[in-house]
């Protein structure tokens, strides 16, 4: 199996330390770029220096859900920030739009519907293709349950369609505690959906387990033996790396796991 580790490391400046706790270099590193934002250059600068393929993830905070977007009034935006992508002259995987299938984005479907999502998307390829952009890869990245849970909500309904798509990818969560789950119980369902979807690499857009250390190290450690024998079109697994609705932040005994288990250096 051949598969690549990536990370939110929360800030750029925060990646040299993050992998001399994983003794492991990146091979893509993730973060955040608010609609609106300029193409981030100083930092993926970085992170190609680093040896790294920058993940950006573009979230169309708009307040009007996606219809700004159909309407044209961000192509300015748009063209600006997919032509700054383009000038950069090296592989970035652009996550448009991401977790779609949930309530708690003014782009996902319980505030828009599918129809509209797949509209915008097909909005942004094309401002891609018209720029001739081949190089700004295009990631498609359900959560890995869809809420609510309702027929118009499902996971197929979103997909644009296979030319329009350059990677898949699942987000999910252990939140420990209460609900504690195991990789394969956070992932198996939505895997066995991408797979039958499309055929596309997959990636882990984001991933973590909350809880004490050991109990962290322990769910990582499994979640590695899972991808090694039940997820093999996975090419692509992030780790978020935060303290933010749990602390998702790696455990000490995650280095020895890394260095461990296979890593691909090279992404794309």
């Amino acid at each position: 199996m051949s598969c690549a580790l990536g990370a939110f490391v929360n800030g750029i400046e925060n990646l040299a330390s993050f992998q001399s706790k994983i003794n492991k270099k990146l091979a893509v590193v993730l973060w955040y770029i608010h609609w609106g934002d300029a193409f981030p250059l100083k930092e993926a600068e970085i992170a190609a220096q680093n040896g790294s393929v920058p993940l950006l993830t573009w979230e169309p905070w708009l307040a009007n859900g996606l219809d700004p977007i159909l309407n044209g009034e961000h192509d300015v935006y748009i063209k600006q920030f997919i032509r700054a992508a383009k000038d950069f002259g090296r592989p970035i995987l652009l996550r448009f739009a991401h977790e779609m299938n949930g309530n708690w984005y003014p782009w996902d479907g319980a505030h828009n519907n599918a129809e509209k999502y797949k509209k915008a998307w097909l909005y942004i390829y094309n401002v891609r293709q018209e720029l001739k952009a081949e190089h700004v890869l295009l990631v498609w990245c359900p959560n890995n349950r869809s809420l609510p849970d309702k027929p118009w909500n499902k996971i197929k309904n979103y997909y644009p369609g296979d030319q329009y798509v350059d990677w898949a990818g699942m987000d999910g969560y252990n939140w420990g505690y209460g609900c504690n789950e195991s990789f394969d119980q956070v992932f198996k369902d939505v895997y066995k959906q991408l797979v039958e979807l499309c055929d596309k690499p997959i990636m882990i857009g984001e991933f973590a387990a909350a809880g004490n250390d050991q109990a962290k190290t322990a769910w990582l450690q499994e979640a590695l033996e899972q991808l090694k024998t039940k997820y093999s079109k996975v090419k692509l697994i992030c780790w978020f790396n935060i303290n933010k609705e749990r602390d998702w932040r790696i455990a000490p005994g995650f280095s020895q796991i890394f260095s461990d288990f296979y890593f691909s250096d090279k992404m794309v």
